[in-house]
This record gives C-alpha cells, structure tokens and sequence, in this order.
C-alpha cells in the first residue's frame, strides 16, 4: 500500500526537488500550494494539488486529509509561527500524521534572528503537540548563491556581509534527500536534526570554487551589514527580511555558523554535496540558462 504524503511550500527549493522523489519512490503525494499557476508540473506528475493560504483552514484540512506523513515547510515571514501553529492543529486533528517540519540553523529563544526565534516556537509546539515529529534544521544554502550570478558575470565578483566567517553550507539537494527518507521510511522520529554540508568554508573559499568552475577568476567583496540590509530590501523582501539577513549576516561574520556535521549521511548513507560539487552541477546550469 503506497504511503500517502502531502507536502507544503511544494514550488519551493526544497518542495520541488522532494515531490518527484516521494513519486519515485511509491508515494501518493499531495501538495498543499498558495499559487495554482506554479503547481502546474505538479498535476502533470500525478500529484493532488490542493489551493490554498495556510490560513484557509478549510484548504488545509483537505490536504492533510489520510496523511501519513506530512512536510511543513513555511517561508521565512513574521507570521511565520502563527502559520505553523494552524498547520500544526490541522495536523492533529488529521489523525497522528508523521511530521517533518524545517525549521532554520540554530532555532532557539536567544538566537540571533527573529527567524531563528519564530522557528524556535513552532518547534516547541510541534515537539510538545504528541505528534509524531523530525525537525530539521538546515545551515545556509548553497542554492542561494544564484543571487550572486548577475554580478559574477557582469563583474567577476561577489558580494556577501559574512566577512571572513566560516559556514557549512548544505547543498539543498542534500535536504531533500533527507527528507524524502524520513517521508517514506517514518525513520528519525523526535529527532532534531542538523544538516550541513562537509565543510565549513569562507566565502572566499566559494569565490575560489566558482572560478575554479568557470576557468576565470571570481572574487568575494564582504560588504557592510547595512548594504546587506539595503539590499534586501530592494529586492523586494521588505524591512523585516531586510533585518533578517542584517542579523545573520553579523552572527555568521562572528563565527556563529562554523560548524559541521554528519546528518546527511547518517539519514541518506552518502556524504553531503561539497561546494565544488555544487558550483559544478547546479551553478554552473544556472550560467548556462543566463547565457546570452
């Protein structure tokens, strides 16, 4: 009997990369979207979409309907709790559904972002809720590097506020292959965990990668946190993501994200993507698709 799995966030990173793997391996998934325009490859896989806010109740309890396991995923946002926590009470009333809910780096009451304390909430409420659950808490994408394409190629450099921190930056792909285990398997239950990728690096040592990659040198400019606030919030991400990345960006200068672990292959039996294995196969596609 195929296992039925209903996922959130499902056009997202990490959503669109999980959905054919659950596919793949038997499941009958359905996904829970806030935009039906986007989930149109998610209908031509064989894939249940269901339209709806996390808000709309009446939405949400027809996807977690019969679940048997569940991924919440949310955006970053400031009612990013109020909207966990809805999902979490649909959840239970669903039945005693398996969930794996993503949290961020380092969740907790004093961490040094509004984004890690709000997941710190919604972690507290799922582990205390008596619902099966595994939390994840991954460390800065990889895949987020893609901002940095248009100035790689206009002027062979990029620009990030870490300074000379070192962080283990996780591959996404290594998230949802994580994920998609614990979804089909039920494995990993009441477990925290804590993805990273196999090295903690600085963001030199990125720009070091790219041109490797690319056969041409590439540098990193750190930037001020303020520029990195003011960037934010240009693009469109408001003054609360403009905030967010200001306080990360300060904690990751300060060494807060030079850490590593071995959680990915603990959970999917292989070693996490390394940096040059990311820039080779999944940034160097995106200069391909930029190209002129």
């Amino acid at each position: 009997m195929s296992r039925k799995i209903t996922v959130t966030g499902a056009t997202g990173n990490t959503g669109q990369l999980v959905v054919p793997a659950l596919l793949k391996g038997g499941a009958e998934v359905t996904a829970l979207v806030r935009d039906s325009q986007k989930a149109e490859g998610l209908i031509s896989q064989g894939v249940t979409v269901i339209d709806g806010e996390y808000t709309d109740t009446e939405a949400v309890q027809k996807a977690f309907e019969g679940a048997d396991a569940i991924l919440m995923i949310a955006p970053p946002n400031p009612d990013a709790a109020r909207q966990m926590s809805g999902l979490i009470a649909t959840a239970k009333k669903a039945g005693n559904p398996h969930v794996v809910r993503m949290s961020a780096i380092k969740a907790a009451a004093d961490a040094p972002t509004d984004n890690g304390k709000l997941h710190h909430e919604s972690d507290t409420e799922l582990m205390e809720s008596g619902l099966p659950y595994t939390i994840l808490r991954p460390h800065f994408f990889m895949q987020n590097l893609w901002m940095s394409i248009p100035t790689i190629q206009e002027q062979s450099q990029i620009y990030w506020g870490m300074g000379d921190g070192k962080l283990g930056l996780i591959d996404v792909r290594d998230i949802a292959d994580m994920a998609v285990k614990i979804l089909l398997n039920g494995s990993h239950q009441g477990e925290i965990l804590n993805p990273t990728g196999p090295d903690s690096i600085t963001f030199t040592q990125v720009a070091e990668a790219i041109s490797k990659s690319l056969d041409k040198e590439v540098t990193y400019v750190p930037v001020s946190y303020e520029q990195v606030r003011k960037s934010i919030i240009e693009m469109g991400w408001g003054d609360w993501g403009g905030q967010i990345m200001y306080d990360y960006s300060k904690a990751y200068t300060e060494g807060w994200g030079d850490f590593t672990t071995d959680d990915v292959k603990k959970v999917t039996g292989n070693k996490a993507r390394s940096i040059d294995q990311f820039v080779n196969e999944v940034l160097a596609y995106g200069f391909q698709q930029q190209a002129p």
